[in-house]
């Protein structure tokens, strides 16, 4: 994976699963700093995921990075990286708080 290669490559631990199922499975015995999160999964949908880690408070403070290629809304407390990104503006997002959607 070229994306989680580059963020090795600059410090971060990379935890990667194949689904949401696998998510849940590891969330439920790990808290994250970081999150990204692809909306769309072939076993389940990322709004589902993100509905779970929202309703658990041992994520509060767990940031979650949306990937979509969609335009869709997310909502606050949740940045959104638009597909298809640049290694960079993933960084860009992650170091940045204050940013809230970034475009490739």
């Amino acid at each position: 994976m070229a994306t989680q290669d580059a963020m090795e490559r600059r410090g971060y631990e990379v935890i990667a699963v194949g689904s949401g199922a696998e998510a849940l499975a590891f969330l439920a015995y790990t808290v994250p700093n970081v999150m990204l999160l692809d909306l769309h999964m072939d076993d389940m949908n990322g709004w589902e995921v993100l509905g779970a880690i929202r309703n658990d408070p041992r994520f509060a403070k767990t940031e979650v990075v949306v990937v979509t290629g969609s335009q869709a809304t997310v909502g606050s407390r949740v940045k959104v990286l638009r597909k298809p990104f640049k290694i960079d503006a993933l960084m860009a997002v992650l170091e940045s708080p204050a940013q809230k959607t970034m475009a490739s």
